[in-house]
């Protein structure tokens, strides 16, 4: 695990990514892992500005084989509603993406079937993904956390079921 703090973040690398990076791209000459790269890094960026926009910052960023995972600032912690916007920017970014290039390459493109996949897969409603995440915060902001916690929980069986 490699470790840095960059302007007062924590980032933690994990080794195996670029390994995986390394592999798939050497395994793979047809370039759908690059797509692949591109659209993570868009859907990631999506979080971000997100983020930054509502006034936030990260403390921690994880970056591993499965996904990137974002602590936030204890000191600049959003609400429920920024959280769930900040959970819904990163599958909106692949979207809004796959409709622009619905439009002008056409829907069935690779590249465009890459972003609508992302955008989709990470909209349910399984807990660490993002659908699962801005249920959390929609519930939680209703409800309280632990109750939220508890329907989000069974809703993800439900849907991996």
């Amino acid at each position: 695990m490699l470790e840095l703090r960059i302007r007062g973040v924590d980032v933690q690398l994990s080794l195996l990514f670029p390994a995986a990076v390394v592999v798939l791209l050497s395994l793979d000459p047809s370039g759908m892992p690059l797509w692949c790269i591109a659209a993570s890094l868009m859907h990631e960026t999506g979080h971000f500005l997100a983020l930054f926009a509502l006034g936030s910052r990260p403390a921690a960023v994880s970056v591993g084989v499965f996904g990137v995972r974002l602590r936030q600032d204890p000191a600049a912690r959003l609400s429920y509603g920024g959280s769930l916007l900040v959970s819904l920017a990163g599958p909106s970014v692949n979207l809004l993406t796959f409709a622009v290039l619905a439009a002008t390459v056409g829907p069935t493109a690779v590249p465009a079937l890459i972003h609508l996949t992302m955008g989709a897969f990470n909209l349910l409603p399984v807990g660490p993904l993002d659908g699962g995440q801005a249920l959390t915060f929609a519930l939680a902001s209703r409800w309280g956390e632990d109750r939220a916690e508890s329907v989000v929980q069974a809703v993800s069986i439900a849907v991996l079921v």
